[in-house]
This record gives structure tokens, C-alpha cells and sequence, in this order.
């Protein structure tokens, strides 16, 4: 195409090319939906494409759902969402993903900066439940289980400070894994992205018309500077007088 194209779309591309397939994050029974989303968000912004999250077993009367936390993040993720661990376990199996448990016994293997493990082709890195952790049917099927080393009172670390700890050590020890998507797989999420990103009807026709011969990225993900502001609500704002504008 001829045309200049859409600075969106090549920042789609720029976070495209840095998004993996090697790494899974699974969810399991969380019960807090600002801790869910805060966990979306930090997935999202180290480049994980793809979340399960396994519900209540039984299923929680509320189902999940994307909430404000996570900015938008899910938009952006593949996931998918299982009734009971069983079902999760049996998909997991299925498609080969090695389990990394996260866990708090003394047992567990402790992962710092120094002990970086050897990271299998696939890994499915399992986060549990706020009050109790994994459960003992995800930590009994997993081929590795692993705990932050933790140094004071505190026994355990919110979920999304969790998540982020355990994934930027994945990273640390496996970065060949940023960027590994097949073309197959970029050509399906960019298809989806383009679409999420158009605003109109006539915008989503024109992006779609750009998925056939995608743009050149970006240098980076970053938005434009003139598009970093503040995050904060307009209250917030007044009070501290932070402009949002």
C-alpha cells in the first residue's frame, strides 16, 4: 500500500513483535475481580498473548468478567476460561504445556536472580487463590513448583505483584521467548487488534484492509509522548492539581 500507515497500526505491530506464545498464564479460582484484572494488566505489559483462568469448582455464582483495573488489557489477551481445574488440567495436557506452580512451601524450588531455571518449549506458569494458593489437584499434576524467596513478615505477595516477579525471571532466563509468535498466529491477533482499534465502521474497513500487507512497527510500544497523561480520576486530579488534559 502506497499510503502512509495509521501510527495505531504500527504500534500494534511494534507490540506484536514483542508478544510470546512460549509462556502461559493460568489463573486459578481467584476471587477478588480487581486482583484478576491486575493480573491481565501486568500479563499484558510483559508480553504474554495468552490467559486461562479456571472459575470456582463449582463454578462461582458470578462469572468473571474484565473490569476497570486491568485498563483495557484483556482486549488485547486470548483468553479462555475453564468451569473446574480438571478441565484445565486435562487441556493443559493436551497441548503439551509443562506446569509451573506457584507455591509457598518450603519444598517449592525458590527462584532469584541467581537460580534462573532451564525454560521447556511451552510453560504454564499456574497462579492460585488469594487466601490458599494453587490447589492440590493443579500442584499434584505439576512438573515444577516454584516460590519467591520472601523476607519479612509478609508470607505471600498480592497476585499482580506475583505474576510480574515470576514472569520478569521466565523472561531473565528464557529472553529468545519475546517474539516467538508463528505468522499464522500473528496474522490472527493482528486481524483482531485492527478491529479493536478502528473507532467506526469505515475505520475498521480501512484498517482491515491494512491486515493483508501489515505496516512496519514501531521502534517501540510506547504511545507518542503527547498521549501519556495521567491516569488518575478527574477528582484526583483537582485535588492535586495534576493535569489530565
Amino acid at each position: 500500500m502506497n499510503r502512509e500507515a495509521p501510527r495505531r497500526l504500527r504500534r500494534a505491530e511494534a507490540v506484536l513483535a514483542r508478544r510470546t506464545g512460549r509462556f502461559l498464564l493460568v489463573l486459578e479460582r481467584c476471587t477478588d475481580r480487581h486482583n484478576a484484572d491486575a493480573v491481565l494488566r501486568t500479563a499484558e505489559g510483559f508480553g504474554i498473548q495468552k490467559v486461562w483462568m479456571v472459575e470456582q469448582d463449582p463454578p462461582s455464582p458470578k462469572a468473571w468478567s474484565p473490569g476497570t483495573v486491568s485498563k483495557g488489557a484483556d482486549r488485547w489477551l486470548d483468553i479462555e476460561v475453564f468451569p473446574h481445574v480438571d478441565a484445565c488440567i486435562a487441556a493443559l495436557r493436551e497441548q503439551d504445556w509443562e506446569i509451573w506452580a506457584t507455591d509457598l512451601t518450603e519444598d517449592a524450588d525458590e527462584l532469584d536472580g541467581t537460580r534462573l531455571p532451564e525454560v521447556p518449549t511451552q510453560v504454564a506458569l499456574v497462579l492460585g487463590r488469594e487466601s490458599d494458593g494453587v490447589s492440590k489437584k493443579l500442584l499434584a499434576a505439576a512438573d515444577r513448583r516454584l516460590r519467591l524467596p520472601m523476607q519479612g513478615f509478609a508470607e505471600s505477595l498480592n497476585l499482580s505483584v506475583a505474576a510480574g516477579l515470576f514472569l520478569a525471571a521466565l523472561f531473565q532466563a528464557c529472553p529468545q521467548a519475546r517474539g516467538d509468535l508463528t505468522d499464522s498466529e500473528k496474522d490472527s491477533i493482528r486481524r483482531r487488534w485492527y478491529g479493536v482499534l478502528a473507532t467506526s465502521d469505515a475505520q475498521r474497513e480501512e484498517f482491515m484492509a491494512w491486515a493483508d500487507h501489515p505496516p512496519d512497527p514501531l521502534d517501540t510500544p510506547r504511545p507518542a509522548p503527547e498521549f501519556r497523561r495521567p491516569r488518575v480520576p478527574k477528582s484526583a486530579a483537582r485535588r492535586y492539581g495534576i493535569d489530565r488534559d
